[in-house]
């Protein structure tokens, strides 16, 4: 969600569509090559060996052929960070140099000041106290983090003393905006006044996913100073259960290698990078909750989990199998010494050490089931009873029913007990793979209504070509207003929709072609996402793209010919659908004795009947007809 006092306004949308450059934030994920003008790539959204997403930067539009996923910048922005639309519209803004509206104070807040503008120039104050301060240095230096590795990751220093930051930025930040940002803290000893919170302590910023920063966390330095690890107070804006520590580092590394490392606390996290170990967040020495393991889940399907080695960290890492496995996450765990974390193995073995052990981390599951079922398998009945309910309890959140069973095998093995026996505490067995040839293809109405969708993204495909403002203009007349069939020709949602707002523009502008933009600012504006990811798809596949087959007697028509002969089919077959609709509703009109009513219906069939047997009416035959008979142009 947005953290600032940002007022999102139509033309702060516009101008942050117009700003954002959408190659600049894919290549911030994936590696593009320019061909024509377009670029390629893997997709940044899912694993694929082959690239398969297509940018135009010219439209501003995406899409992958491999997922699906299609779009302008705004939505790659937000698919790529997990940023809602008021937050992409904010994070934008900022990187792209649009200037931000304020909505003024909300409720019982610090004013107009934007917190996150606020955590942001104290975090650049903690990091030169850092240059200044040689105690912090030397403690860096004694846990072998680099300066280069503290810059990475911003860390900085709280300099001893109750009232350093707050002079610092008196008056330009008043106290009050200062103690909103969870960085000043009320005197119970005299009212109205307030201190620092953070003093002499390592500071460590935390930012969102996408990179805003919405708070700090402080290591003390000071052999007395309690509590060891202090964080920004818990807001609606920090709550150290909906984040991760170094995500927003993290997340290239993930989304390329398909894993993500989870550790602890923020040496963890700099301690397995400077050991060569990327991809590496820390839930900030919390149990892994729902909406982190969630937020891991759209970047990659694979966990390694590096808790600590002791008894904490051991149940930990239980606990978060529990969480992680009914996502359908992977999960390895990092075998660590008695007591050691990742760190304290770089520090102790050396980082050659500590990357070894992360590529060595075992299946968390079997793992388990090691534990729970260790040595030769029990004969005893009740023992082998006994060992069922912890096996089924460590089993059943596993997703996969085949992966579930796989492991309930193994695990029949170790009890010494037929599989057949532990099965059906396991849940639904796999699905048996059906070899019937009638199941080889879809059912015949799963058939009519792909091919359906085929036939109208073709002609919309081909008219969004040939719009103005297509980077593949086409130099020929749409049809008139008049020659379009109704909105009802297209049976799919998306594609109604979309030719629905072509037909409004079209008919607003007297029969002027709107421009492509116009048409995505339409839908856009109306909220209708999926016609959005259409258009981008239609866009980028171009006039010839799948599903435009033109019949042989007119594989050499223009453009333009080729979008009246689909629409034309598509007429031609809402039509018949319409035909077999009224026989229907004057049977029911006759039964009633509502002779007004059918009437007008008989009036209506018989119209649409000559229609459909008018060969000038658009036909498919005569269509084609007409195109194979013409002389060339």
């Amino acid at each position: 969600m947005s953290i600032g006092h940002v007022h999102l306004t139509p033309q702060l949308v516009a101008a942050v569509r117009q700003a954002v450059d959408i190659v600049t934030i894919a290549e911030d994920h994936t590696r593009l090559t320019k061909r024509g003008r377009r670029s390629n790539g893997l997709c940044p959204l899912h694993r694929e060996k082959s690239p398969s997403f297509t940018v135009d930067p010219e439209q501003g539009l995406f899409y992958c052929f491999g997922c699906g996923q299609g779009g302008d910048a705004i939505k790659l922005h937000m698919l790529l960070s997990g940023d809602d639309f008021p937050a992409a519209i904010e994070s934008l803004a900022r990187r792209f140099g649009v200037p931000l509206p304020t909505a003024g104070p909300r409720r019982g807040g610090p004013g107009e000041r934007d917190l996150e503008v606020v955590l942001a120039e104290v975090a650049e104050w903690f990091a030169r106290q850092l240059e200044r301060a040689d105690e912090p240095r030397r403690y860096l230096e004694s846990r072998r983090i680099s300066p280069e590795l503290a810059q990475r990751y911003g860390v900085g220093y709280a300099p001893p003393g109750w009232d350093n930051l707050k002079k610092a930025f008196a008056p330009r930040i008043p106290e009050a905006v200062l103690e909103a940002a969870g960085l000043l803290t009320p005197s119970e000893k005299r009212p109205g006044d307030r201190y620092d919170r953070f003093r002499h302590r390592l500071m460590f910023p935390i930012r969102s996913a996408s990179g805003a920063m919405v708070g700090f966390g402080g290591r003390a330095l000071g052999a007395d100073d309690k509590p060891k690890y202090l964080n920004t107070p818990e807001t609606e804006r920090f709550r150290k259960g909906t984040l991760l520590y170094g995500l927003d580092q993290a997340k290239r590394a993930i989304r390329e290698q398909g894993r993500a490392v989870l550790v602890e606390g923020y040496f963890d996290v700099m301690g397995s990078v400077a050991a060569g170990v990327e991809g590496v967040v820390a839930s900030m020495g919390t149990a892994l909750t729902a909406e982190q393991a969630q937020l891991l889940a759209r970047y990659c399907d694979e966990v390694v989990l590096g808790y600590d080695g002791d008894t904490a960290g051991i149940e930990a890492s239980r606990r978060a199998l529990g969480i992680l496995l009914p996502l359908g996450m992977g999960v390895r765990r990092l075998l660590l010494p008695a007591g050691a974390d990742p760190d304290s193995l770089r520090m102790s073995a050396g980082a050659e050490a500590l990357s070894r052990a992360f590529a060595a981390a075992p299946d968390a599951v079997e793992h388990e089931l090691a534990r729970l079922l260790p040595g030769a398998a029990p004969t005893d009945p009740q023992a082998q009873a006994k060992l069922a309910g912890p096996v089924v309890e460590l089993l059943t959140p596993v997703k996969d029913a085949i992966l579930r069973w796989a492991y309930g095998r193994r695990a029949a093995e170790r009890m010494g007990v037929p599989f057949e026996l532990l099965a059906p505490r396991l849940g639904q067995a796999p699905s048996a793979v059906r070899r019937e040839p009638q199941q080889r293809t879809a059912p015949a109405g799963s058939a009519r209504r792909a091919h359906g969708r085929d036939l109208e993204e073709a002609a919309l495909r081909l008219l969004l070509a040939m719009l103005p403002g297509s980077t593949t203009p086409q130099p020929e007349v749409l049809p008139a207003l008049a020659e379009l069939p109704p909105d009802e020709a297209f049976w799919d949602g998306s594609c109604r929709t979309l030719f629905s707002a072509f037909r409004v523009l079209y008919q607003d502008k007297d029969g002027v072609p709107p421009e492509l933009g116009e048409l995505r600012e339409r839908l856009e504006a109306a909220a209708e996402g999926t016609s959005v990811d259409l258009v981008a798809r239609l866009v980028i596949q171009g006039a010839d793209g799948p599903g435009d087959v033109p019949r042989p007697a007119a594989k050499t028509a223009s453009c333009a010919d080729r979008l009246r002969e689909s629409l034309n089919d598509l007429h031609h077959r809402w039509r018949e659908q319409r035909s077999q609709q009224l026989n229907r509703e004057m049977l029911e009109a006759q039964r009633s004795g509502d002779e007004p009513r059918l009437q007008r219906l008989v009036e209506e069939k018989s119209e649409l009947s000559r229609a459909i047997h008018r060969p000038t009416e658009g036909s498919p035959s005569s269509a084609v007809a007409r195109l194979s008979t013409r002389s060339p142009s």
